[in-house]
């Protein structure tokens, strides 16, 4: 009895001090690459250094030959991945998605793969499964919007308010007909929330703006690994996320705790506030489009 107890313990501490490891390399940068010294002619313009490229047209230093790698390379170019580390961002994004963001943040950018090109390149792929998988995403809080546009119009027909309401309606179904657009028009109201949530923590208004393209970046991954595993579209969702709330609740917690150094309990609560604010939000741009028309109504 005691040898199996004192077999448990050892294997529970093994776990304990693996678990523990795993945290303090998470909280780890990327190594920035060693400098080299190495003395090269460039084969472009014959100019000579010492280092990775050359200074005076940027040529990498050794890239003579055409191998599978530069074949592989070229191919990612064509989608804007061949110059960035995209595959380490999309790793990082979902291993130490908030210590990856604060890494950006604090001056690491050649480190990882650019959020707006990032967010444009996975919002492609995600409208090429749609089409391919015939799946269409609900927007549950857009598809509201829209029937109480068409309810009041069915109410005040005749008004001149109509035509106000009617150029909403055309541009919230335009933004929401552009994946990539909608995105960024929905990550306001997102950024706003976290801006005022995490007011304390130091982050300004266009450095919150980053960190929420990259979040949205993370569920945009986690959506294409769920159609390509499904063949089908995630659950509704009330936030601007592609997920049901009961999956992006955890994995928001999960970003916030690691992005702003929080302790979990404190990370549970305030990403609480963060989804109640940003669903205010919401309500609150609904409610100034109807003061607007209604004021329209009156001219």
């Amino acid at each position: 009895m005691t040898t199996s107890f004192n077999s448990i313990k050892s294997h529970a501490g093994k776990a304990i001090d693996w678990w523990r490891r795993m945290s303090e390399l998470k909280k780890q940068p990327v190594a920035a690459p060693t400098p080299v010294h190495d003395y090269h002619t460039c084969t472009h313009c014959n100019y000579n250094y010492h280092g990775r490229c050359c200074p005076q047209c940027g040529m990498p230093a050794g890239q003579v030959r055409f191998t599978l790698k530069r074949l592989l390379s070229n191919f990612l170019d064509i989608w804007g991945m061949g110059n960035r580390p995209m595959f380490r961002t999309i790793s990082h994004l979902l291993w130490r998605p908030g210590y990856m963001i604060r890494d950006y943040l604090n001056g690491h950018h050649l480190s990882y793969f650019p959020p707006f090109k990032m967010l444009a390149v996975l919002s492609i792929f995600i409208v090429i499964l749609s089409m391919a998988f015939d799946a269409h995403f609900s927007d549950t809080i857009t598809e509201k919007v829209l029937e109480m546009i068409d309810d009041f119009k069915e109410e005040k027909h005749k008004h001149m308010s109509m035509l106000a309401l009617e150029y909403v309606k055309i541009a919230i179904t335009y933004l929401k007909d552009h994946d990539l657009y909608w995105d960024l028009f929905q990550t306001i109201f997102l950024v706003l929330s976290a801006w005022i949530v995490f007011y304390r923590k130091g982050y300004n208004l266009v450095e919150t703006f980053f960190s929420q393209i990259y979040i949205f970046c993370q569920f945009n991954i986690l959506t294409i690994v769920w159609m390509l595993c499904t063949t089908s579209i995630p659950p509704s969702q009330i936030l601007p996320y592609t997920m049901h709330l009961a999956i992006s609740f955890p994995i928001l917690i999960y970003d916030f705790k690691q992005l702003y150094g929080i302790g979990v309990l404190t990370s549970v609560w305030k990403t609480f506030l963060f989804i109640l604010l940003t669903i205010i939000l919401y309500c609150v741009v609904l409610g100034l489009i109807l003061v607007a028309v209604l004021a329209l109504d009156n001219i």
